[in-house]
């Protein structure tokens, strides 16, 4: 990186606990994030009532986060895909409406 004086600074490495203590407080700023609940909205951007928050990503995070803290360990090898999808932006039918969670 070079700074405003052509001066080269160098960038020092994360240490492994300093590493550890920015994962696990990025991953708990995600989950606090994702829980708080967002009021769906009407194609004219009304608030319907209804209320609605990000639980795949929360539970992503929560599984990130015991494996930070050892309590689930890997057993295979590859990774795991996870896809999280939104139905913010699905027009409202009579199915989609009646699985939308009330809070």
């Amino acid at each position: 990186m070079v700074t405003k004086k052509g001066v080269k600074k160098r960038i020092e490495p994360f240490n492994a606990q300093e590493m550890s203590d920015y994962l696990i407080s990025t991953v708990k700023e995600v989950i606090e994030v994702a829980r708080k609940p967002t009021p769906i909205l009407d194609k004219n951007g009304t608030p319907t009532g209804a209320m609605e928050y990000q639980s795949a990503t929360v539970l992503k995070a929560c599984e990130l986060m015991a494996k930070l803290m050892g309590s689930i360990k890997e057993t295979d090898p590859k990774g795991v895909s996870v896809q999280i999808v939104s139905y913010r932006d699905v027009p409202e039918t009579e199915e989609t409406s009646a699985s939308t969670a009330v809070l």
